[in-house]
């Protein structure tokens, strides 16, 4: 049976590596042998770029229309709207329409749930559903909380990048509070690293010191490459790329770890039925 978990890769800062999270953790748990559908629900359609659908405004199956149709009706047909990858996971793209639907939100009821109900006809189809969501923490990353069962947060060694992420953190335990009671912090994954500088280093370790108390930090780094880059650039996956490089090792290492996560999340809770 499909494991059916949910997870936002998030982050308010752009250029942290959340997309290239979103579609190269997606290809290795397809690796895996997982069943995987990649949400794109950025207005800017990067995901799908990094795919090589380089066009994604003239797209007409988009998750905007697909939750349009949720907000006029009620319903959706989002079966049909799906892309089979030849990375061997599936997408639902988006466009700049996207950020229409965010306008909308703001003034309808329930506006918190909408992509909530737009997934569960898919959701128990798939072992994970990743969300790529916008550098923002506006309605729709709000939208994307609401749903998931857990975060992802790419975060550079900056500064700033750091600063953001207690921002976010702060987000994410309010839609805990208020909406899902059921979200947790994956972990926070340190992209974009090199441990060759000083500056690098010591991000790192504030990082871990800061937040390695209180949420997961996983100890796989994904590290600045320009095979990563270039993969994105031609619409591959680093696996497709470049599978023998360090960086599509990381990303092996991060899809691994978030599956057996997914396997003793399943574990604990049949345990705790069975008791």
């Amino acid at each position: 049976m499909p494991y059916g978990k949910i997870i936002a890769i998030a982050n308010q800062k752009g250029g942290v590596g959340k997309t290239t999270t979103s579609v190269n953790l997606s290809a290795g748990l397809s690796l895996r042998k997982k069943k995987v559908l990649l949400i794109d629900f950025d207005p800017q359609g990067d995901s799908a770029k990094a795919l090589g659908y380089t066009e994604p405004n003239k797209m007409k199956d988009t998750i905007s229309n697909i939750m349009l149709e949720m907000i006029v009706s009620d319903e959706c047909d989002i079966e049909n709207r799906i892309i089979h990858t030849e990375e061997g996971f599936d997408l639902i793209p988006a466009n700049e329409k996207l950020s229409n639907i965010e306008k909308t939100l703001e003034n309808i009821e329930d506006k918190e749930t909408v992509l909530k109900d737009v997934l569960k006809p898919v959701k128990d189809k798939y072992d994970f559903i990743i969300i790529d969501c916008r550098p923002s923490l506006g309605m729709l990353t709000i939208n994307a909380f609401t749903c998931a069962d857990s975060v992802i947060i790419p975060t550079q060694p900056e500064y700033l990048s750091a600063t953001g992420t207690q921002q976010l953190l702060s987000r994410i335990q309010k839609t805990k509070n208020d909406q899902n009671p059921q979200l947790e912090v994956e972990g926070i994954l340190i992209t974009m690293t090199d441990e060759r500088t000083l500056l690098g280093k010591e991000i790192n370790r504030q990082i871990h010191e800061n937040y390695g108390k209180h949420f997961h930090v996983f100890t796989n780094k994904i590290p600045r490459r320009v095979s990563i880059a270039e993969s994105s650039a031609v619409g591959k996956s680093i696996f497709k790329y470049d599978s023998k490089s360090d960086g599509a090792n990381a990303y092996h290492v991060l899809a691994r770890e978030v599956d057996l996560n997914a396997k003793r999340e399943i574990k604990r809770h049949r345990d705790s039925i069975a008791r």
